[in-house]
């Protein structure tokens, strides 16, 4: 991963976008002890996929100032 990537950030940047099950299988292959709650959970958490706030949650326009890399796709 480093060698190809420089760093874990990098390596998340060069494989998205992808669906939640694209990242399972990308984790499972790559990673130990990685099923699809780790993985959506820690997608999720660090902006790589949405779902932690709904559009009518009053936090949701706060992650949207923030540009996590889900809401970069088709930009």
């Amino acid at each position: 991963m480093r060698a190809g990537h420089a760093s874990f950030a990098a390596w998340l940047d060069a494989h998205h976008p992808r669906s939640k099950a694209e990242w399972v299988r990308l984790f499972k292959e790559t990673f130990r002890f990685t099923g699809g709650e780790i993985t959506g959970e820690f997608l999720t958490s660090t902006g790589y996929l949405p779902g932690a706030h709904v559009p009518s949650c009053p936090i949701y326009p706060i992650v949207l100032r923030l540009d996590p890399p889900w809401a970069r796709v088709g930009k």
